[in-house]
């Protein structure tokens, strides 16, 4: 489940494909916090700032929210996505996107894992349960560039952190999955208590 970088590559292609538009500087500054739950669930808040001249075109290519949201919902079909919104900022050139994805981090036994995908990822710090990394992405063929950086804050009880292969792993405590592997053992006894107990007379009838 790839969550970095999401929204803009697709929604900057049609002004890629726009021939007649004049590149001089294409930037992009984006924050991405992203709040993962126990089950593995990401809310996840993004601000993107753009260059005045990009911001205006992205204005004239997805002239209202709701096109923007459409368009990365048809597109998107690697991930099941809810409660998205987003909003422009015409104040500050910046759109700002919240929307949590269902199962962003994955249970794989032994540990949980959230893919980040792929590309310039680097660790910037740790403290606790918050990662905070940075991305840098060539847009355009290399006439712009996003750098977004992303901080994702895993659940509190969470253990073991570590950055690999581009995704975050972590263990989290077994919780009920304890307390049943202790009544299982209860259980267990019990039973091998009656087995002993029904030795004798089992001995005894015969």
């Amino acid at each position: 489940m790839k969550m970095k970088v999401l929204v803009l590559i697709f929604l900057l292609l049609p002004l890629a494909l726009a021939q007649e538009v004049k590149i001089v500087e294409y930037k992009i500054d984006g924050t991405m916090k992203a709040v993962i739950d126990e089950s593995g669930n990401a809310h996840v808040t993004e601000v993107w700032k753009f260059t005045p001249n990009l911001y205006l075109q992205m204005k004239q290519a997805y002239p209202t929210a709701y096109m923007l949201k459409r368009e990365f919902e048809n597109r998107r079909s690697d991930a099941e996505y809810r409660n998205m919104k987003i909003e422009w900022d015409d104040t500050n050139n910046r759109i700002k996107a919240t929307y949590t994805i269902l199962g962003a981090a994955v249970n794989r036994g032994s540990y949980w894992e959230l893919r980040l995908g792929e590309g310039d990822l680097t660790l910037s710090s740790q403290t606790g349960n918050t990662v905070v990394l940075t991305s840098v992405q060539p847009l355009f063929g290399g006439q712009g560039r996003l750098v977004e950086t992303i901080t994702v804050v895993l659940p509190g009880n969470a253990g073991n952190i570590r950055f690999e292969d581009s995704s975050l792993r972590y263990v989290l405590p077994t919780g009920k999955s304890g307390r049943n592997s202790f009544f299982l053992v209860l259980v267990g006894i019990s039973l091998l208590g009656l087995v002993f107990l029904n030795i004798p007379l089992k001995r005894g009838g015969g």
